[in-house]
C-alpha cells in the first residue's frame, strides 16, 4: 500500500464525478496525476439525489443513461491520455459515504474531487467536500477552477 511505503507502494486514486464541469475538471487532473505517477485510477459516479426522483421507470432509465454518459466521457478522456481506469456507479447512499467507501474498499492514497466555491463563503467547497475532508483518513485533493 502506498501509505505504508510511498516509494514502492502502488498509488491508488479515487475520483468522484457527477456530470458537472467541476467534477470533470477534477477527473482531468486525476487522470494527469495517475498517468504521471503510474497510479491506478477509479472513477465513481455519485449522485446528490441518492435515488430521489426516480419513482418511475422512465426516471430510472433516464438517470442510468446520464450516469453512463458521464462515465463514458471520462473514459474517453482517460483513453486520450492512455490512462487505464475502472468505473463504478454509486447512487444508493450519500455521496460522501459512497466516496469514502470506495476509497476504503482497496485503500487509496488519494481522493481527487473537482469542487466549486460558492461566492461569499471563504474556503468552503460544498457540503460533500466538507464531509469527505472531515471523515477521510487519506489525502484529499480539491480541484477548484
Amino acid at each position: 500500500m502506498h501509505r505504508d511505503n510511498p516509494e514502492q507502494g502502488r498509488l491508488e486514486i479515487v475520483v468522484p464525478v457527477n456530470g458537472t464541469e467541476m467534477a470533470r475538471r477534477g477527473a482531468e487532473v486525476a487522470i494527469a496525476i495517475a498517468r504521471m505517477v503510474h497510479a491506478s485510477l477509479r472513477v465513481i459516479y455519485v449522485s446528490e439525489t441518492s435515488g430521489k426522483g426516480r419513482a418511475n421507470r422512465r426516471g430510472i432509465v433516464r438517470a442510468r443513461w446520464h450516469e453512463q454518459a458521464v462515465l463514458k466521457d471520462i473514459v474517453a478522456l482517460a483513453d486520450a491520455a492512455e490512462q487505464r481506469i475502472t468505473t463504478a456507479i454509486r447512487t444508493a447512499r450519500a455521496p460522501d459515504d459512497a466516496i469514502l467507501a470506495e476509497a476504503g474498499r482497496d485503500p487509496a492514497a488519494l481522493i481527487v474531487m473537482g469542487v466549486a466555491r460558492p461566492a461569499g463563503d471563504p474556503l468552503f467547497f460544498g457540503e460533500i467536500a466538507a464531509a469527505v475532508l472531515e471523515k477521510a483518513t487519506i489525502s484529499v485533493l480539491l480541484v477548484a477552477s
